[in-house]
């Protein structure tokens, strides 16, 4: 059987692009507001409550502040789905499922930088 046909060298291929493939993904997004993005956020979420500001865009990433409910003017440097590859290859694969499909934005508000879940976000017209 020839090699490039073997279907162990095939599947290795294969996975070795898909792990490439994820990992420059996950590196290669910036962090910058696109043209199709916002360029400011509100938090949209019931009066009384509040959304952790993070690290990095992970659960596990040390929380550095929360917006209030009430918040706005919040500067979006940037969105993307998923979490860094290095975070996502250590992780269960739980949490995997989680945090490929959660989305997360680099914002600024307050003097805080860091990264909150934007499930919670909508557009804000800043003054």
């Amino acid at each position: 059987m020839n090699s490039t046909t073997d279907p162990k060298t095939l599947l290795k291929v294969a996975l070795t692009t898909a792990v490439i493939s994820v990992g420059a993904t996950a590196f290669a997004l910036p962090a910058y507001a696109g043209s199709d993005e916002p360029e400011y956020f509100q938090v949209n979420m019931k009066p009384g409550g509040s959304l952790n500001i993070r690290e990095d865009p992970t659960l596990k990433s040390t929380k550095i502040g929360t917006l209030p409910a009430t918040a706005e003017g919040i500067a979006n440097l940037g969105c993307h789905i998923g979490m860094p590859y290095l975070e996502w290859k250590k992780s269960t694969t739980a949490i995997r499922k989680v945090e490929t499909r959660r989305k997360w934005c680099n914002i600024t508000y307050n003097g805080m930088t860091g990264w909150t879940v934007g499930e919670y976000l909508e557009e804000d017209v800043a003054d």
